[in-house]
């Protein structure tokens, strides 16, 4: 996409992994702290891993 007069839009060389263009620190930064789970998830998760668990230590019929 090239930008216009009104619209410009800084010079993004593509290095040889297609993608460096895109990614600065400050978004990469940002993705990194997006992804993380909260504690929200982090419980989740460990509910899942409980039944699951539990799932493996009944006897098989």
């Amino acid at each position: 996409m090239s930008g216009t007069e009104r619209h410009t839009e800084p010079d993004r060389g593509f290095g040889r992994d297609g993608i460096s263009g895109l990614v600065d620190a400050n978004r990469a930064l940002r993705a990194r702290d997006v992804s993380r789970p909260g504690s929200d998830e982090q419980e989740a998760a460990e509910r899942v891993v409980a039944a699951a668990l539990a799932r493996l230590e009944r006897p098989r019929r």
